[in-house]
């Protein structure tokens, strides 16, 4: 076997895990304990270098296959920061609260006092914002931003759709009330928090998918009648026959947005070739959507709506 080989960090022979009694509650190993503890500096070093230990932050580590809680990883953020009083926030209390988030790998965020002041790091970003009472919460020691005011600092640093998506699968999910996103916008003091109310104004707490959510914006921007959310369509002796992604009912015009996987499976193509025609025969049209209609050809998806709502009103 080649020496390359040989080093590569899966193929590496078993050495001591001196770090194991080092390692805090949450599983992170700190850079200044590690020393403390009177370990020369080149054994951490070398533990990195083969991949045995990862780093999560600066000064902040975790053995190569060690899973690291949401909460773990917020609170290694926080250490790194070297600031006592700073918070997790943004995308990164996001994932601690488990609020739908981007896709991609992104740095970490922390809020900071308006007169700190700190660099942006590749893996940490820096917020000096003020944090009013009910913007923070401490979860098992580690201080968050609360979920409404996460959702209000989201508004401000990820797209449109991705904020009014978060907001949506927060209310529906009911992790916060339309009423405490509205005081958290209220209580956020610069023109980010009108932004942010206008989002909140945009979600209605129903979409069930990113895809619904991209849809509902596309109409409103276009001008479209909004359709009835989930929908349920019974058949003539009052059992359900479909529950619709979106629905015209006086019209019997209804929507469904195909972005799940779901819809991929021999099995589940063939319960919905069933429902599609049990909904034709009771005089519905259904209009099929994907995400590069909607996302990417948003007029057009819109324009399509229009005419058909106005072919059924014929």
């Amino acid at each position: 076997m080649s020496i390359f080989l040989t080093l590569r960090c899966g193929m590496l022979p078993s050495m001591d895990e001196w770090w194991k009694p080092l390692l805090e509650y949450d599983g992170l190993l700190l850079r200044d304990r590690v020393l403390a503890a009177d370990v020369d500096p080149d054994q951490l070093l070398s533990a990195l270098r083969s991949c045995r230990l990862r780093r999560i932050q600066r000064a902040v580590y975790a053995p190569r296959a060690a899973e690291l809680s949401p909460l773990a990883i917020a609170r290694a953020a926080l250490l790194s920061s070297s600031i006592h009083d700073a918070v997790a926030s943004h995308l990164t209390a996001a994932r601690v609260h488990g609020i739908a988030r981007p896709w991609g790998t992104q740095p970490e965020h922390v809020t900071v006092r308006r007169e700190v002041r700190r660099r942006d790091r590749r893996d940490l970003r820096f917020h000096g914002r003020s944090l009013r009472l009910g913007d923070v919460e401490v979860l098992d020691g580690v201080a968050v931003s609360t979920v409404p005011r996460t959702l209000v600092d989201l508004a401000g640093i990820v797209g449109r759709l991705d904020a009014v998506w978060a907001m949506d699968d927060a209310l529906r999910r009911g992790l916060c009330r339309p009423d405490q996103l509205e005081a958290a916008c209220r209580r956020y003091s610069s023109p980010a928090g009108v932004v942010a109310a206008t989002r909140v104004a945009e979600a209605d707490g129903v979409a069930e998918s990113i895809l619904e959510t991209a849809g509902r914006l596309a109409l409103i921007d276009h001008g479209v009648q909004l359709p009835v959310p989930q929908y349920t369509v019974l058949d003539t002796d009052g059992s359900p026959v479909a529950r619709l992604d979106g629905a015209y009912p006086r019209r019997r015009l209804g929507m469904e947005f195909d972005g799940r996987e779901v819809h991929e499976r021999p099995q589940a193509l063939f319960r919905d070739r069933q429902r599609q025609n049990r909904l034709e025969q009771l005089g519905w049209s259904i209009m099929r959507f994907t995400w590069w209609d909607v996302v990417h050809d948003p007029e057009r998806f819109a324009g399509d709506v229009r005419v058909a709502l106005r072919r059924k009103s014929a």
